[in-house]
């Protein structure tokens, strides 16, 4: 369905009115998970909105700093709405970077989000080197295995340039679940090669599908293990297995100040020379070489110009349904 980006907004405010959302939250929470979909990235837009909606009243209260030790920090989120504790959490880091020069925390016992790139850009924006990720229940496992072991294990990361911030966002598995669940609610085939079913054999069967498969043969497993280290033990927090729901799921924010390496303006300058040879690289297609973040961003231009979502029908009666208060019916 083609529908008015308006329309869509105002379904998910009435959602959020519903669900008890603090209303100085609704406009964070509703512009984050619209900002996944309008990026293109459908499986943390809105159809993540309607999904993680049903959790929103279960917050208990504000994030808490709970520990801390240098430039390190551990908030309990306290089942907050994702994009607010997410909020919190890199606010925390970004001004633990200004006192100290690097501030990383730990957060657990929150709610989900969308995205991760505007938490990242956000830090980037403030001049630091920002880098997000989280973990997620044991979900994927590795080529040759049948044993789901890891989480998703996403990562975004931005950096400062002379212009916009140069992204990277991506998940260390071929497709994240997003994709799987709406598969299964849509009677949809599954991306080839991306997901395994109990014998660890590739299927695009949704329902069949058991586990993600990691990008990248053993190097993307080498990764999606050192994302999956910094979102648990560095903090104490559950790892694999032992991730048994979203609140023991671990997330990272991570602001380095690059000050202390030079001039304040070397690190954004240096950034957009890199940016600059990127631009420069020759293709065997003759097509231009594309660059972290550039597309999402024309993305966002392009269905914001037209003033237009095309949301699949089985999301946007979930949406209408969320909007009338039913947060259960899928």
């Amino acid at each position: 369905m083609n529908i008015d980006i308006d329309h869509v907004r105002a379904l998910m405010v009435e959602a959020c009115r519903r669900s008890a959302v603090p209303a100085e939250s609704v406009d964070l929470v509703v512009d984050h998970y619209l900002l996944g979909e309008t990026q293109g990235k459908y499986s943390h837009g809105v159809a993540k909105f309607c999904f993680e909606s049903q959790f929103f009243g279960e917050r208990q209260g504000s994030p808490r700093t709970v520990r801390e030790h240098g430039v390190l920090a551990i908030v309990d989120a306290q089942r907050e709405i994702g994009p607010v504790s997410a909020d919190h959490a890199v606010r925390i880091a970004a001004d633990r970077a200004r006192e100290l020069g690097a501030g990383i925390v730990g957060m657990i016992n929150t709610q989900r989000y969308g995205v991760l790139s505007p938490w990242a850009e956000h830090l980037a924006r403030a001049g630091f080197l920002g880098i997000v990720m989280n973990t997620s229940r044991a979900d994927s496992t590795v080529e040759g295995a049948r044993t789901p072991f890891l989480g998703v294990n996403p990562i975004s990361y931005a950096v400062p340039t002379t212009g916009e911030p140069l992204v990277v966002d991506m998940s260390t598995t071929k497709s994240p679940m997003g994709v799987l669940w709406e598969a299964r609610r849509g009677a949809a085939q599954l991306p080839a090669e991306s997901f395994v079913d109990l014998d660890g054999d590739f299927t695009v069967d949704p329902h069949l599908a058991e586990s993600a498969m990691v990008f990248g043969g053993h190097k993307g497993f080498a990764v999606s293990l050192l994302i999956q280290i910094m979102t648990g033990s560095l903090f104490g927090f559950p790892m694999g297995p032992g991730v048994e729901s979203t609140w023991t799921t671990g997330y990272t924010f991570i602001a380095i100040d690059p000050s202390f390496g030079g001039e304040l303006d070397d690190f954004p300058n240096n950034n957009a020379r890199l940016v600059e040879v990127m631009e420069g690289v020759g293709t065997r297609d003759s097509q231009p070489f594309r660059i972290p973040g550039r597309r999402s961003r024309a993305h966002v231009r392009k269905v914001t110009a037209l003033g237009k979502l095309d949301i699949p029908d089985s999301v946007y009666r979930r949406l209408r349904a969320r909007a009338a208060g039913d947060f259960v019916s899928d």
